[in-house]
């Protein structure tokens, strides 16, 4: 096996392995933000932050030693910019491109469970706020006009409604 193609697996694999990490985080974060754990949250929010950081050096290298394969091969392409999909193409040993297809479809499947889970984490996110909002319509009433002085020529003071009680 071509030892460019194995260490474009290797991290591949490495790839697959942070994605799953964040996916770990992701579900910790749910359950952090089902139970208002703020301090949960901002300690989850900064070991992501490196996982992502260690993914965008993996990509780099991902990208570079695919590169560097498809000048071994003699082949170009645009911006010299080249894709798993190409690089799929271009592998002509069946035991690699079986190889490379697998850990890629992995790797994909990951990173669309990941995706899923950050959508629903933004969905609880989104109705969490809704509920501070009602809450403190709720609680405080809705929201007065600023004290400033109105022309009496604009008739009695209008009250504005709180958030979930306007009109759309």
């Amino acid at each position: 096996m071509n030892e460019i193609i194995q260490q474009i697996l290797s991290i591949l694999d490495e790839l697959t392995a942070e994605h799953r990490q964040l996916i770990e985080y992701g579900k910790a974060k749910t359950t952090a933000i089902t139970t208002n754990q703020i301090d949960t949250l901002s300690y989850i929010a900064t070991k992501e932050k490196k996982a992502l950081e260690r993914i965008s050096q993996l990509e780099q290298q991902r990208s570079f030693l695919v590169g560097k394969y498809m000048l071994s091969q003699k082949i170009s392409g645009p911006n010299r910019s080249f894709k798993m999909e190409k690089l799929v193409q271009v592998v002509y040993l069946a035991e690699e491109k079986v190889q490379l297809q697998r850990v890629w479809k992995e790797l994909d499947r990951v990173i669309k469970e990941l995706q899923e889970l950050n959508e629903f984490n933004q969905q609880l996110v989104r109705m969490n706020l809704e509920y501070l909002h009602f809450a403190q319509d709720l609680l405080l009433g809705p929201e007065e006009e600023e004290a400033t002085y109105h022309r009496a020529v604009q008739g009695m003071a209008q009250q504005r409604n709180g958030r979930l009680n306007m009109k759309m």
